[in-house]
C-alpha cells in the first residue's frame, strides 16, 4: 500500500499545482478581455496580487466608484 502512494503522491501533486496555475492564468485572461489591461505589465504580479487586483476592481465596480476603478487600472493599461 506504501509503495501505491509513494507511486500516486507526485501526479496528485502535479495536478493540483495544474489546477492552481489555470486558475491564476484565468483571472489574468480575464482581466486582459475585460479591461485591456497589458500581460506584460500582469506578469510581474504573483497570482495572490492578482486575486487581489481583481476582488479590488470587483469591489469598486459593484459601489459604482469609477474613479477609484480607473486609478486601479490605469497602471496596467496597455
Amino acid at each position: 500500500m506504501s509503495i501505491f502512494l509513494l507511486i500516486l503522491a507526485p501526479g496528485l501533486i502535479g495536478i493540483y499545482w495544474l489546477i492552481r496555475l489555470q486558475i491564476c492564468l484565468s483571472r489574468m485572461r480575464y482581466l486582459i478581455d475585460t479591461y485591456g489591461m497589458d500581460r506584460k505589465k500582469l506578469r510581474k504580479l504573483s497570482c495572490k496580487e492578482v486575486k487581489l487586483l481583481r476582488n479590488s476592481i470587483d469591489e469598486r465596480r459593484h459601489t459604482n466608484d469609477s474613479m477609484g476603478l480607473d486609478t486601479l487600472i490605469k497602471p496596467f493599461r496597455a
